[in-house]
Order: structure tokens, then C-alpha cells, then sequence
């Protein structure tokens, strides 16, 4: 400051080298300087610099204390003169543009470059006054958006920890700022970026899902990383298993996660993703598991408890199976052992399942089945079958062709004193009754189909039981209507036969 006291008292002595003489109140006097209190007029007009805000009328008194030296002299007592530059002096508006405008994350604190990604959501942004041009009287300042001309403030900062909301959410904002003076001019804003970035990567999608049931070795694992601000850090992005590395590949353009040759282990395994973004926000590690069962379960099937014979048609499965890592599921029963077979789910007693109807040894088949899928080799028991029902036997009804829409139909049982069910067509089973006859008037012409099963009582029990009745009831279709001719004759001429010799 002393300086520029020195540089314009200078430039005043040179413009006005004759001052007038003053009036002397006191001199003090050492080896190189005179020190004297005077006060002088300088006449009328107006001085101004073009480098310093500061003016002065001249032509006031200008009283004060005078220090001169060999090399020097100094009137301190300018700057304490009255007035200012006359206010119809135009200052360019330029003058009021500020240079200078920069954040930190606190006063004292370190810089923040602009337009860069950081985690500093509550900055302090600090402008320089303008270099040049009359008296600031505040700053106008807005966020991404154009300041106007009203005064925020008269200091040269703004602290976003004390504005409502208290920080600048993620994304990229721009801060900008104008001088505004005491003639309600305005200069230029000038804008500084500013890209905030506090939230870490998002996981989309993982496989295999938690919980998972692998029944291979071979299975790959794989996810989708996204971040919206600064962008997913490739060396950051890590997946274990069973707490070691895996070697993985990541495609930063897609944010896909891909690892496929995984050394798994037979049981529960366990993986970790671990990702942060270009700034370092990083994701709390995500960690799941996924279970490896590729052993079937073992078992084994029993009919009626064992036993070696039955006379019933339905007997009672006794299951017995177990899976050393994801459990029995399902169940596959047949009474063939190569197809037939029918999925339900495991139970250890499975009732009236139906053998084939046919007197003689009778084999069940059964494959377990465990939560991850695998199918075990079939197992087995057999039981002689020796039936109780009786067997059905037609012993009239059309068959073939009939002309007529009628049809009567008589049956009967060898062991006799049955009763009988009959149906024809789509239709139910009738009622049990001994009459061993049938019929039915008004068949459309086409195909049709009649059934016959008998029945009689066994075990006592009120009612037929399924296993009293015959289960491979007798059967009959037919055709009503017309023939055709075996030979149809083409119309038309006669057709002419050569032989050739």
C-alpha cells in the first residue's frame, strides 16, 4: 500500500511541480528527511488516475503531514481530502468484470479444479473484486442460472454449507457471479463449473441369484455396474469367490461384469462385488451365496410295507430318499422302467398308486429327484398281483358297420352275481346295477364306442371298492352307417386295354 501512496504522490508532484507556499507549523528534521505539517489550495479542477479508484477535487485544502526525502516526497494527506470523482464521470463497464473466481472445500482448504468430477457437495466459492472501476457496492450470484441485478451479497465468497439446501446435489452445476456498482451498473458474471459426485455405483443385476442351486461346475457369474457422475472405475470392479480373486472381465461402456471360469465347490459357495467410481465413492460390497449340488439322491421304494402279494390293483408306495446338499424335491413313478413316468412331489408314503391290471408279478419304478435338479437311477420293488375282480365279456353288440342307428349290447361275468357299469360314447360310467344289458336309439351316423365293467363284492365293505371292480373293463366300437363298396368303379368312358405281344 505504501507504494502506490509513493507512486501517485509522485506523479501529483510532477504534474503540479509549483505548489504554493505552505504554511509552516512544524518541521522535525533528521539526517536524510524533512518531516513538515503545512496546508495548501491547489486552485479548481478535478484529479483522477486511470489505475486506482480513488479521486479527489482539487482545489480543496489539502492538509496534512508532508514527508519528503532526498528521492521522495509524499502528501499522505490527499487521501484524506474531500470528494470523489464528480458523478457525471461514465466509467466503462468493463471495469467491473471479475477475473478471478475459485472453490475450495473450506477456507484454508485445498482448491477445487473446475470441472472435474469431486465429492465436495458444499464447496465455498471466493471471486476477486475487479481490478478496476469505481466503488463495488455487492455481488449478485446464481447456480446454474444467470445472476440478475439484484445484491446477494457485499462479500467476495459464497459458502454453500450456509444456503438452503445446505449442499449441491450430484451432477454438474455452474456457480456464477457479476460486480454491481453504487451507479447500478453491472459487469460481466463470470462462471466457474463445478461437478459434484457423493454416490457410489449402483449394482443393477448379479447372477446366479442369491440362493441358487448350481448342478454344474460350469456355471459363469456375471453383473451390471452403473454410475451416474463420475463413472465406474475399472481397477476397483473385483468379484471373489469363497474370498479369492476370480478373474474377471469388465466392458466400462456397457458396465458388464463377466466371469466365467469360476472354481466352485460342491456345497455352499460364497461371492463378493466390490466396485467404487472414478472419485472414490465405493459400494458397500455386495455378498450373496450360491449352492453346488451335482450328486442325485439316493432312495428306495417298497410296496404295501414289503409285502408279496396283493389283490388289489392300488397299492401304497413306501418312499425313503435323501440328499446330502440341497434335499429330495420331486419323484418320478412309472410301472415301466423306461417310460411312463409321472412327476409329483416327495412324500414318503404315496397311496393308491394304480399297478397294471394284469394278474402276476407287478414292478414300480421311482427317481428321485433333489432341489437342484438332479434325477437319481431308477429303483424298484415289485408285488405279485392276484385279483379279486371279475372279468367283463360282451357277448352281443354291433361291431363293424350298421345300418341301423340302434344298438343293444348284452355281457356278463363267469364268476357271476356282479354288477355292471356301462357307458356309451363320451359319456360317464353309469350307476352300479345287476342288469346285463344295454341299448341306445338315435346314433348319428360315424364312428362310436361302448364300455362294460363288472363288479362284485369282496372285503365286506358297503359300496364297490376300486379293487372289487374289473379294472381292464370290455370294450366295443363300431360304425353306423352304410358299407362303401370294396372296388368303386371310376365314372365316365369306358376305359380300353391293349395287349401288346
Amino acid at each position: 500500500m505504501i507504494s502506490r501512496y509513493l507512486i501517485v504522490c509522485c506523479s501529483l508532484v510532477t504534474l503540479h511541480s509549483s505548489l504554493a507556499t505552505p504554511v509552516e507549523a512544524a518541521v522535525a528534521k533528521g539526517k536524510d528527511k524533512h518531516l513538515q505539517s503545512s496546508e495548501v489550495n491547489q486552485g479548481g479542477g478535478t484529479m483522477s488516475s486511470s489505475k486506482f479508484r480513488q479521486q479527489s477535487s482539487v482545489g480543496g485544502t489539502v492538509a496534512a503531514t508532508q514527508l519528503k526525502s532526498a528521492l521522495s516526497i509524499a502528501l499522505p494527506g490527499f487521501f484524506g481530502a474531500s470528494g470523489l470523482a464528480s458523478p457525471t464521470t461514465v466509467v466503462p463497464v468493463t471495469e467491473l468484470d471479475i477475473k478471478v473466481v475459485y472453490a475450495k472445500t473450506q477456507p484454508g482448504g485445498p482448491e477445487i479444479p473446475p470441472a472435474a468430477w469431486q465429492t465436495d457437495n458444499s464447496p465455498i466459492v471466493i471471486w476477486e473484486p475487479p481490478p478496476t472501476g469505481p466503488p463495488v457496492a455487492g455481488y449478485s450470484y446464481a447456480i446454474d442460472q444467470v445472476p440478475d441485478d439484484v445484491i446477494d451479497t457485499t462479500a467476495t465468497s459464497f459458502d454453500v454449507a450456509t444456503a438452503i439446501p445446505a449442499t449441491l446435489p450430484d451432477g454438474k452445476h455452474a456457480f456464477s457471479v457479476k460486480a454491481l456498482n453504487t451507479a447500478g451498473n453491472s459487469g460481466k458474471p463470470i462462471s466457474l463449473e463445478l461437478w459434484v459426485d457423493t454416490t457410489p455405483p449402483q449394482i443393477t443385476s448379479y447372477s446366479p441369484a442369491p440362493g441358487s442351486l448350481l448342478n454344474a461346475f460350469n456355471v459363469p457369474a456375471g453383473a451390471t455396474v452403473a454410475d451416474a457422475g463420475s463413472g465406474v472405475k475399472t481397477t476397483t470392479v473385483k468379484l471373489l469367490l469363497n474370498g479369492s480373486s476370480v478373474s474377471a472381465l469388465f466392458d466400462q461402456t456397457t458396465g458388464t461384469l463377466t466371469a466365467s471360469s469360476l472354481s466352485w465347490k460342491e456345497g455352499a459357495n460364497s461371492l463378493e462385488l466390490r466396485v467404487a467410481d472414478a472419485v472414490g465413492n465405493a459400494l458397500t460390497p455386495l455378498i450373496w451365496s450360491a449352492t453346488v449340488d451335482t450328486k442325485p439322491p439316493r432312495g428306495s421304494v417298497t410296496i404295501n410295507g414289503d409285502d408279496e402279494s396283493t389283490r388289489s390293483i392300488y397299492v401304497t408306495l413306501g418312499l425313503d430318499a435323501s440328499d446330502a446338499t440341497s434335499g429330495v424335491a420331486r419323484i418320478q413313478v412309472s410301472n415301466e422302467e423306461l417310460t411312463g413316468y409321472v412327476e409329483e412331489p416327495y412324500v414318503t408314503l404315496r397311496e393308491l398308486w394304480k399297478l397294471n391290471p394284469m394278474r402276476g408279478l407287478q414292478k414300480v419304478y421311482v427317481k428321485f429327484i433333489d432341489k437342484a435338479g438332479n434325477v437319481s437311477e431308477p429303483v424298484s420293488d415289485g408285488i405279485e398281483l392276484t385279483l379279486l375282480s371279475p372279468e367283463t365279456v360282451i357277448t352281443s353288440g354291433p361291431a363293424g358297420f350298421a345300418a341301423k342307428p340302434t344298438a343293444s349290447f348284452a355281457f356278463m361275468c363267469p364268476e357271476g352275481g356282479c354288477v355292471f357299469a356301462v357307458a356309451f360314447d363320451n359319456d360317464d360310467w353309469s350307476g352300479w346295477g345287476t342288469v346285463a344289458s344295454a341299448a341306445r336309439t338315435g346314433l348319428a351316423v360315424g364312428n362310436h364306442y361302448f364300455r362294460v365293467k363288472a363288479a362284485k363284492e369282496h372285503n365286506g365293505q358297503p359300496g364297490i371298492q376300486p379293487d372289487e371292480e374289473d379294472p381292464s373293463p370290455a370294450e366295443r366300437t363300431w360304425i353306423v352307417g352304410e358299407r362303401p363298396p370294396v372296388l368303386t368303379l371310376p365314372k365316365g368312358s369306358p376305359i380300353k386295354l391293349w395287349r401288346l405281344d
